[in-house]
């Protein structure tokens, strides 16, 4: 967001915010059973009690529903007569658990307070509907007040000094639908429905400083601006067999940060909590997932990707696999590989998206206006293989690549190396290759 980061919300009075097997235990501190859940004033007696079970499964008590074959605790959420959870407060997952939301809705009521947003006008956007603002482009919007953060889920991280990927980890989110902004917005219509304009921007799912972390089989509906899924310094993640359907389009920022899977890192403007050290997100597969429209609004910007680049040389997201997926009607490159490295993009299915699959390295930079460039961060290994990609112009007129690897010279030269690209079909887009980039001995680059 422009003028107001996630961090500086979180640290405020308002608070907004390739393949290995998964598996073994994180290490952290114990929890409780006094519970890292908030206590919430108001909410129904079925979400008091699934915030004690998962208080429970953080330390160590098994319920009913007894443990997996990784050693999680099992929470089911979902149960004959109470379909429908509406969260007041971020739901906290803690380490060695199962959330099984098969069955179950959750839905987002936060408090909210309105915030002056700055719209962008540098980068492509969809034209309609348009916001109203003032003569400097700005407009109010609310924004999370009071709660945890400004996500429907996050996982326990003890405190502020969490380093790495420290917290309690071994967890995984299975099921259920998740829906951010529909109890703010199922009365309203038009342009004021489109916009989502009573709904603050908020994550769904999201995991800092951990590892050992699987998503599978959900469905995410209708986020506002930021993500259904966001891996910020996480080590061995998997996201499968989940639908993202519908996102509302961030004014204050272009279409290349609108992922539906996020994979970041800690930086000062992005840390939900524990320390901004800048660990990468590493050991990622995200499989079989499905991004695209809803009934109410349009498809999301892209389906996975990183648009945030390291403090330091060495930042850098590493050994990602990207295979299996749909994606219909992106706004901007459907896959958006930036600043990983050992990234193996292959059989997945793009239609009728602005554009298709980008690799791009990120130089190392500090935050500001404009950031400052620091130092070098080459990537190496990139296949990209066996994918099906139409390229279409987009509402906001952008028409970009079918396949597109680059490599970043803004202040410093980060080449990609052992590039490997074959076997794609593509329509209505172009591959193209940067200076910088190298490919792996013995292959031709598909043209």
């Amino acid at each position: 967001m422009t003028g107001i980061s996630r961090r500086g919300l979180l640290r405020g009075g308002v608070v907004a915010g390739a393949a290995t097997v998964l598996g073994g235990v994180a290490s952290g501190a114990p929890v409780h059973a006094a519970g890292i859940n908030p206590t919430v004033a108001g909410e129904a007696a079925h979400v008091r009690a699934l915030r004690k079970a998962l208080d429970d499964a953080a330390a160590g008590i098994v319920g009913p529903h007894g443990t997996d074959g990784k050693g999680r605790i099992i929470v089911k959420a979902g149960y004959a007569g109470v379909p429908t959870y509406t969260l007041l407060n971020t739901l906290v997952i803690g380490g060695n658990t199962v959330l099984d939301a098969t069955g179950a809705r959750f839905v987002a009521k936060f408090g909210t307070v309105m915030r002056k947003y700055t719209l962008d006008r540098t980068n492509q956007h969809s034209p309609t509907p348009e916001y109203v603002t003032d003569a400097q482009g700005a407009f109010s919007a609310p924004v999370v007040s009071g709660a945890k953060a400004a996500t429907m889920l996050i996982n326990h991280v003890p405190g502020s000094a969490t380093t790495g990927y420290s917290a309690p980890g071994n967890i995984m989110v299975k099921g259920g639908e998740w829906d951010p902004v529909s109890a703010w917005v199922w009365e309203d219509s038009g342009p004021a429905r489109a916009r989502a304009d009573k709904a603050p921007p908020m994550n769904v799912l999201t995991f800092i400083h951990t590892q050992d972390v699987e998503i599978e089989g959900v469905t995410v509906w209708n986020v506002k601006w930021w993500h259904a899924v966001e891996l910020n310094a996480v080590r061995r993640g998997a996201v499968r067999d989940c639908f993202f359907k519908g996102w509302v389009e961030n004014p204050t920022w272009g279409l290349w940060q609108g992922e539906a899977v996020q994979l970041d890192l800690p930086l000062s403007g992005n840390t939900w909590a524990g320390a901004s050290d800048g660990t990468p997100t590493v050991d990622v597969q995200v499989q079989r997932n499905y991004a695209g429209a809803s009934g109410s609004q349009p498809s999301w910007a892209k389906l996975v990707g990183s648009h945030t680049g390291g403090q330091k040389v060495g930042q850098v997201h590493a050994r990602v696999l990207i295979e299996g997926n749909v994606v219909d009607n992106a706004k901007w490159d459907a896959i958006g590989a930036m600043n990983t490295t050992s990234v193996v993009i292959r059989d997945n299915t793009i239609n009728n998206s602005v554009g298709g699959i980008y690799v791009s390295s990120m130089s190392a930079r500090v935050g500001g206006q404009p950031p400052v460039q620091v130092g070098p961060n080459p990537v190496s290994g990139v296949d990209i293989v066996d994918n099906r990609v139409t390229v279409t112009a987009g509402a906001s007129g952008a028409l970009r690549n079918a396949v597109r690897v680059s490599a970043d010279t803004v202040g410093h030269v980060s080449p990609v190396s052992d590039v490997r690209v074959t076997g794609n079909q593509v329509s209505g887009g172009t591959f193209y290759y940067t200076p910088n980039v190298t490919f792996r001995p013995g292959t031709t680059p598909q043209q």
